[in-house]
């Protein structure tokens, strides 16, 4: 009696039907000659209707990258990313590292350069394929990555995808690589391992220990000036909402520690970024999931102060040197300890009135940072060249409620009206090139929204315009692109100044490295990939123009202001 042998699939499309099992619905991809299976296996797979991720062609990998991570920093989704072997892992590498400090569930997928020379379907017949072999290639970005794995022959691909998108969903949530040489992308298997079974991915995040949350409560009830510095705890809607409504029940004090929107601008317990006026008020303070709560040169706490830090990794370990002081570690989920803490804080504060007189003491010190800020603006509103803070004036006019600003190094974050979850992206690590492609990103997540990405001239140039422009037209992505023009490195020049105040440099009509001139057309550039770009310089124009390329966006036509400005602030 004869058998029948069981259907063989490549490794590929196993692959591909393992991060669609697994929920991924888009791969940024930037191919090489180690594409070739994936390739065969996109074309077979869609000729026969079966589900597989989309496939976006990404004409550079840090553009990639940084669509991924907008993508899932709108959509609470994990993303793929697949470059060719070690050069598009090393072109990935600054977007990495954003990803991993921010947290991000990226799966960058690279292939690895044939390791065999002949004898298997996928062998090495380039040159390149000799150049292009590294000793250990997840090397490269081990430090970045919370798992690495190079896929092997007879392994079970489906398990180790799986495995992959787990770990990057748990908390902290954080990017992992995985290679995978084309040889065994080409292999013909009948068993490629389990399929997902269906559950959410990530491990359940850990709460809180119920009684440090407790003493965290008391300590908070016994302050008479509670200040809560945020990194990113509000991972959800209702996070976001519950911190907020935190805050203002018990009248505690709220500043932004990092790069990233937590509470509502409008909330009036929400007193703008960290700053020494108001850290030295506190008696008490709260760093939620803030791995640089301060900055200890600049900003000094009171002697008496009480320190309590909350998060996942409350010592962020991951961080090579840190040294914040605490009264209170507690590990836990953040949005969790957020919710234990509104139950906790309820018995203890319900009805109190020095919790009144916090509320309104809070409420006056906003009041009159809002009056600055007013003062300000008005100060600036018909100067040119154009101040960021009269950009922010513009765009609160005319954008959407729920309007996404994607931010890189454009616009001050307190002066902009921010009132909905998950309406500004940004990113805290520093590589520099992550706004063009983040922004398009977030409007794939988002495709009904609006979507304003600001960078500065330095930041444009990093973001490989040309590359992002294409991908906008390509996948029909309109956004609203402002190109803050400086013409310097303003950074730069900033830490020159502010280490060497009255130095050599402080009486240079130029710095050296810092200069960006003569100035580019920016907004030329987009008009090769089909967009409308212009040039502002005078600021009475600057809230018409705002409008009228938001109307050419709404109709479909990606748009880039190029923006004579002066420095920040």
């Amino acid at each position: 009696m004869s058998t029948q042998e069981a259907p063989t699939t490549s490794v590929a499309e196993a692959y591909l039907s393992a991060l669609s099992a697994c929920g991924v619905k888009y791969v940024f991809a930037n191919g090489g000659t180690d594409f070739a299976p994936i390739i065969e296996s996109i074309v077979q797979m869609t000729g026969q209707g079966r589900p597989i991720p989309t496939f976006l062609t990404i004409p550079h990998e840090n553009v990639a990258i940084a669509m991924a991570q907008g993508y899932s920093k709108i959509s609470g989704e994990p993303s793929c990313v697949m470059v060719h072997v070690n050069v598009g892992t090393a072109n990935a590498i600054c977007g990495l590292m954003n990803a991993a400090r921010d947290n991000v569930p990226v799966l960058l997928a690279a292939g690895r350069t044939p390791v065999t020379e002949y004898g298997l379907h996928g062998s090495r017949d380039v040159p390149i394929h000799w150049a292009q072999e590294n000793f250990d290639q997840a090397g490269i970005v081990r430090e970045h990555v919370k798992w690495d794995y190079e896929l092997r022959s007879g392994q079970p691909v489906n398990t180790l995808v799986n495995r992959a998108l787990d770990i990057a969903m748990s908390a902290p949530k954080g990017p992992v690589y995985m290679s995978l040489p084309r040889e065994v992308l080409a292999e013909q298997r009948a068993d490629h391992g389990p399929l997902p079974r269906g559950r959410l991915l990530g491990a359940t995040a850990a709460v809180p220990n119920a009684a440090a949350i407790e003493e965290a409560a008391d300590m908070i009830a016994k302050a008479e000036s509670p200040l809560i510095i945020a990194g990113h705890p509000s991972t959800t809607r209702e996070s976001f909402l519950a911190l907020g409504e935190l805050i203002s029940e018990n009248g505690i004090m709220f500043v932004q520690g990092g790069a990233y929107h937590n509470v509502a601008s409008n909330n009036p317990m929400h007193l703008g970024l960290v700053n020494q006026a108001v850290v030295e008020k506190a008696d008490l303070i709260i760093a939620l999931d803030s791995a640089v709560p301060w900055m200890p040169l600049n900003i000094k706490p009171r002697r008496d102060a009480k320190f309590i830090h909350i998060a996942h990794d409350p010592l962020f370990s991951r961080y090579p040197f840190r040294g914040f002081e605490m009264d209170l570690a507690v590990a836990g989920d953040p949005p969790a300890a957020i919710a234990m803490l509104r139950d906790a804080l309820r018995d203890r504060l319900k009805g109190k009135a020095a919790v009144e007189s916090r509320r309104k003491t809070i409420a006056g010190l906003r009041a009159a940072q809002d009056d600055k800020l007013k003062a300000m603006i008005e100060q600036v509103s018909g100067l040119a060249p154009i101040s960021p803070l009269w950009l922010a004036a513009c765009l609160n006019k005319v954008k959407e409620k729920d309007a996404i600003i994607s931010d890189e190094l454009g616009v001050p974050f307190p002066a902009l009206d921010l009132d909905s979850p998950d309406s500004w992206v940004s990113t805290s690590s520093g590589a520099l090139g992550m706004g063009l492609g983040q922004m398009l990103g977030a409007k794939l997540a988002a495709p009904k929204r609006q979507v304003i990405g600001i960078v500065g001239d330095g930041s444009y140039m990093f973001g490989v315009p040309t590359a992002a422009h294409f991908v906008a037209r390509a996948e029909k992505l309109p956004t609203l692109t402002i190109v803050m023009n400086n013409s310097q490195w303003f950074a730069v020049r900033r830490a020159t100044l502010a280490m060497y105040p009255t130095g050599h440099a402080s009486k240079a009509n130029a710095l050296p490295v810092v200069e960006l001139a003569p100035s580019v057309d920016y907004e030329k550039i987009v008009e090769a990939c089909g967009g409308h770009g212009e040039k502002v310089e005078d600021p009475a124009k600057l809230e018409a123009t705002l409008r009228r390329s938001l109307e050419k966006v709404a109709s479909g036509t990606p748009v880039t202001l190029a923006i004579t400005t002066r420095p920040r602030g």
